[in-house]
């Protein structure tokens, strides 16, 4: 999962310094904005222009609203939220009962197995 995640930062950062900031050609990417004052709103994002970093919990893209000069953060979790919390139930009692079924057809390599 991790050099999922590794592998995707890179990719995201070379699609920033690939694109040239003299094309006019603009990657939009639309948000729904969170703030308070204007809940719901679709900011256009101009994903030609900004910078990716991420920490433990979060991966940050700066970029640029278009036709603006000011800066959104987006903000998206790093896999540390996406494991699990521990052992799956369901995969343990599968996994014993595939364990007891290999130690049952081990018991009757000898016996020939008949249907009833």
């Amino acid at each position: 999962m991790k050099k999922i995640l590794a592998l995707s930062i890179v990719c995201i950062s070379c699609m920033f310094l690939a694109s040239s900031t003299e094309s006019t050609e603009i990657n939009v990417w639309y948000k729904v904005s969170t703030d308070e004052l204007n809940p719901g709103e679709i900011i256009p994002l101009n994903m030609n222009k900004g910078y990716t970093s991420c920490d433990d919990s979060y991966i940050y893209m700066v970029v640029q609203i278009v036709d603006s000069e000011e800066e959104v953060i987006v903000m998206f979790p790093n896999g540390s939220y996406w494991t699990a919390p521990g052992p799956d139930p369901f995969l343990l009692e599968l996994q014993k009962e595939f364990d007891s079924l290999e130690d049952y057809l081990r018991n009757l390599e000898s016996k020939e197995i008949k249907k009833k």
